[in-house]
């Protein structure tokens, strides 16, 4: 992993874009990415972070977007995606201690039915599968694997192809993988990789001094694949539930995915009419205090 200190520069500003954070992962296949970074590892990360530089909420950061202003030297912001249970358990206080502030997009399909993304699904099936082949509609010959690496190479392929052609139908192919691999289809799980925060818990982190909450989709779509009918829904069902269950009005929200196809000007303006203010892609880089706050760039970290 990247020195996220190293990241630092002395006029721009570092978002910082998490996943979870757990107290340790002992899988083979699942979490290869570091998605989760361990507990000691995270604290360190903050501790390093707060030593050299100088942290910023997101709201802080759009009030030296809006009023000109140049950020602090060497400045960074702290942001996790999706709505993991570890968030609120195990992240949040390590950064209430050292009072860094931090914005939590969640997915609110995710929370109301405690329900694990697709590729989370994928790894879960392969890390128990002992190993095999599989049909993939991308491609007309059979993806064998057998070790790890194997396993690892094939979540790589499969990533790619999903995140980059909006004809593939995610969950039939997610079912289709399970069934070939004669494994009972799972969409939730209590395992600390899977679980995702209650409702409650996130009105606490809403309401904790330094943290905020903001949107991040209803069912994790990809935003610049949708329909208008099915952006509008998206949008507004994930604004809607997050006041209603619980209360919070956000003003943020983040693209998922996030990269430069997965968003479009169609996105931007639907989100606007939302009262949506800010919304960072998942490009890496630095921001300087003049760009567009639809545009901003983060450091994926996990």
């Amino acid at each position: 992993m990247i020195r996220p200190v190293d990241r630092l520069e002395e006029d721009r500003l570092a978002v910082f874009l998490f996943h979870g954070v757990v107290e340790k992962s002992t899988y083979q296949i699942r979490n290869y990415t570091n998605k989760h970074l361990p507990k000691d590892t995270f604290a360190g990360v903050i501790r390093e972070l707060c030593s050299k530089g100088y942290p910023l909420s997101m709201e802080e950061a759009i009030w030296h977007q809006k009023n000109h202003k140049p950020f602090p030297p060497r400045a960074f912001a702290v942001t996790f995606d999706d709505g993991f249970e570890n968030n609120f358990t195990i992240a949040a206080p390590i950064l209430a201690e050292a009072n860094v502030p931090a914005l939590f997009y969640v997915t609110t399909g995710f929370i109301e039915y405690n329900s694990m993304s697709w590729i989370d699904r994928i790894e879960y099936c392969l890390e128990i599968h002992s190993g095999g082949e599989l049909k993939l509609p991308w491609s007309e010959g059979m993806h064998q694997f057998q070790s790890p690496a194997d396993k690892i190479r094939l979540l790589e392929e499969i990533r790619l192809n999903v995140k980059n052609d909006p004809d593939i139908n995610v969950e039939s192919l997610v079912d289709s993988i399970f069934v070939q691999c004669q494994i009972e289809p799972v969409v939730q799980s209590k395992d600390p990789l899977d679980k995702k925060m209650s409702w409650q818990q996130v009105r606490e982190l809403n309401e904790s001094p330094n943290f905020m909450v903001g949107g991040h989709s209803h069912t994790h779509a990809v935003m610049s694949f949708l329909s208008r009918d099915d952006l509008e829904f998206e949008i507004a069902t994930s604004l809607g539930l997050l006041q209603d269950r619980a209360g919070v009005m956000p003003r943020h929200y983040s693209y998922p995915e996030g990269l430069a196809h997965c968003y479009s000007p169609e996105v931007i303006e639907a989100l606007k009419n939302h009262g949506v203010i800010c919304c960072p892609t998942a490009i890496d880089g630095v921001n300087m205090f003049f760009d567009d706050l639809f545009e901003l760039k983060r450091i994926m970290l996990a």
